[in-house]
This record gives structure tokens, C-alpha cells and sequence, in this order.
């Protein structure tokens, strides 16, 4: 899917080319099976434009849409349309910075109407965040159902705060935070789940300074005419880089000891049948490491496990690199570092640090020697 901001992405880029496993090793995070893409509002509004007072809607040099007259106190910008019936939906924003907090207040505005006539307001959302918004639309492969709306609110540095608009456009819901996010049929079942991408792994063991748009994924499973978490489960611990902090300092307070915790995943189909599942390299909040990299597939609305191996605790596992095709059949491959490695930290592709691979074929993980 392109990038929730090209600013964002561009930054990201520059920063990480070093950190970064190649393209070919990447697949497991840039390939999703089974995905389908979004569109961006402003490739919906190219070769529209909208007037400074906000009121009116050209196309060429033909006026297309008239708005009504609004109590803004900034500059509007067009984000998106879409089709709505006979009518159009036109979201616009206009920002609000206020001192001196420091935060921005956008205003979202959704109005409605035929082409050649005039709309009428349908919602005005007040939402909180950095300085950018967007719009992106989901339009699944059944032309009878509807398009997914979500906004998306540029958090302070690189992240978007991604909200999903209700279907009769009255308000809209706070999903999750994210680098960046998907659509994919995970389970081929003609339901498209939402993924929601973070940057870094959840390391609580390693200081090696890894970072990329995709490596901590949660998926979301349609619930209503909204979105609940299905990964990772509600008695994981979440990802926050406190808790990291405090582990490693051997702090108890906060610390959600014995919890499992999601390192880094990624998708793809080990199995051959078009179907996704999701690889894991997990860990638990304890001294000892207790580390596995397990095969979960979607079931409805909760991952199950189908494979399972636990990596020895004398080599830290810290990163999956991706999957590979071989003679024996498709290769896991687990970077790991010894334990002087892994407290120094540093760049991890230095000495102290090797790779192994693990193969998934009938039903089982095994390590190639």
C-alpha cells in the first residue's frame, strides 16, 4: 500500500537505508498475501479545485460543486470525494494551531451533494493532532458494499493517528496508531482484515537500534460497522518502549512480568494454499529468554497457533528477515546475536550476530542445520 505520507516516508528512507534488511528479505513485511490497496483522497480531487473562501468546487474551469458557507478561521483544503449514490461526498479540512499547547484542531467537514448543484454539510469532526490530515478509501471487491473511510491525523514526528468514519458520516472512531497500514484477506474468506504497521521491533532484550516503516504488525478484524483487535491477543503485553526500558534496568514495578510480548511478524503463505499466516517471533517478560517462533492462522476472529518452535536461550533471536524459497521449502530466517552481542548493541549485521533458518513444511518447524 503506498505510504500513509510521502513526507513520512521520505524521512524514513534516508534515516534507515543502513538498518533495513534488502528488498528480497523484506517480503514477509511488504507482501502481505492476499492484499488490496487503498486509494488516497487526493488522487480523487486531481483536477478539482476549491476556492479560498472554500464555497465552491471547480472542475477545469467549470464549477462542479457549490459548498455552504462555513464559520472557518483557516485556509480549507479539499482531501477527498467519492461517490455516494447519485450524490458526492466532499470531505474538507481546515487547522486550528493552538498556543499554548501546541496541538492542532482540525476540522474535518463532510458535505454532500449532486454534481452542478450545491451540497449541505453533513458533519463537521473536530480532531486533535500534528499538523497534517489525510483521507484513504478501502473498496472491497463486492461493488455492492460500501468503501471504508479513514482519516488519518499526522501524529508530532512520522506517525499518523488513524480514525475510521462512521457510514452515516456523523462521527468517527479512534482505530489505533500507526507507521503505516492494509487491507488483506488473511483467512481467504472474502472479509478483508485491517493491518496497522509500526516501525521497530518490541525488544526487550537487545539495544541493537533496528528500525523500518513494517515490523510490528496488529490486525484488526471487522466487528459491526467498526473494527476490533484480533492480534495480538488482549493478555499480551502491549509494545512500549518504557517497558523495555524498565525490563532491561530489571525494574518490577510496571513491568508485566510472565506477560508474552510480540517481538516482530510478518506475513505469508508457508503452505501453498493462499491463505496468510502470520509469523511471530515472540518472548516472554521473564530473566531467562523464553523465545519461540510460532505459525498462527486467522480462525474468524482469533489467530491460532499451528506451529510452534522454541529458539535456544544461549543466541537472542531479535529479528525475522524474511522468507526464501529453497530445495527443503520456505525459509524462515532468524538473525540472532550472543548475549555480549545483544547488551552492547550497535549494528547488529557486525560480528556477534548470525543467521538461521527454520523451514515450515507438514505442519512443522524445524531448523536447518
Amino acid at each position: 500500500m503506498p505510504p500513509i505520507n510521502k513526507v513520512m516516508h521520505l524521512g524514513l528512507a534516508i534515516l534507515l537505508l543502513r538498518s533495513a534488511p534488502g528488498p528480497a528479505q523484506r517480503s514477509m513485511y511488504d507482501n502481505t498475501p492476499n492484499a488490496r490497496p487503498t486509494l488516497a483522497g487526493d488522487k480523487t480531487v486531481k483536477g478539482y479545485r476549491l476556492t479560498q473562501d472554500g464555497m465552491t468546487i471547480y472542475q477545469a474551469d467549470h464549477v462542479f460543486l457549490r459548498l455552504p458557507a462555513m464559520p472557518r478561521t483557516a485556509q480549507p483544503e479539499l482531501l477527498g470525494m467519492l461517490r455516494h449514490g447519485e450524490d458526492t461526498e466532499v470531505f474538507v479540512d481546515w487547522t486550528v494551531y493552538d498556543d499554548p499547547a501546541s496541538t492542532t484542531r482540525h476540522h474535518v467537514e463532510i458535505f454532500r451533494g449532486k454534481p452542478g448543484g450545491t451540497a449541505v454539510l453533513v458533519q463537521d469532526l473536530p480532531l486533535s493532532g500534528g499538523p497534517g490530515a489525510s483521507i484513504r478509501f478501502f473498496q472491497p471487491p463486492d461493488p455492492t458494499q460500501a468503501p471504508t473511510v479513514l482519516i488519518n491525523i499526522m501524529g508530532e514526528t512520522d506517525w499518523s493517528t488513524i480514525y475510521l468514519l462512521a457510514p452515516d458520516r456523523k462521527s468517527a472512531a479512534k482505530l489505533f496508531t500507526a507507521y503505516d497500514y492494509e487491507f488483506a484477506d488473511l483467512d481467504r474468506d472474502g472479509v478483508y482484515e485491517l493491518i496497522a504497521w509500526n516501525r521497530r521491533p518490541f525488544d526487550i532484550r537487545c539495544g541493537f537500534a533496528i528500525a523500518d516503516v513494517r515490523y510490528y504488525p496488529e490486525v484488526f478484524v471487522p466487528s459491526g460497522t467498526g473494527y476490533q483487535r484480533a492480534w495480538p491477543p488482549a493478555d499480551w503485553s502491549p509494545a512500549y518502549g518504557g517497558l523495555e526500558s524498565r525490563f532491561k534496568d530489571h525494574e518490577m514495578e510496571g513491568v508485566p512480568w510472565g506477560a508474552n510480548l510480540q517481538i516482530v511478524a510478518g506475513f505469508g503463505d508457508l503452505d501453498g494454499n493462499g491463505a496468510a499466516d502470520l509469523i511471530v517471533l515472540q518472548d516472554r517478560f521473564r530473566e531467562e529468554p523464553a523465545q519461540s517462533l510460532v505459525i498462527y492462522k486467522l480462525d474468524q476472529t482469533e489467530f491460532v497457533p499451528v506451529a510452534q518452535v522454541l529458539l535456544p536461550p544461549e543466541h537472542i533471536a531479535f529479528l525475522l528477515e524474511g522468507i526464501r524459497n529453497s530445495p527443503q521449502g520456505k525459509e524462515i530466517l532468524v538473525r540472532t546475536a550472543t548475549p555480549t552481542k545483544c547488551t552492547d548493541g550497535g549494528d547488529y549485521e557486525a560480528f556477534g550476530t548470525s543467521r538461521t533458518s527454520y523451514v515450515f513444511r507438514q505442519g512443522k518447524l524445524e531448523q536447518i542445520r
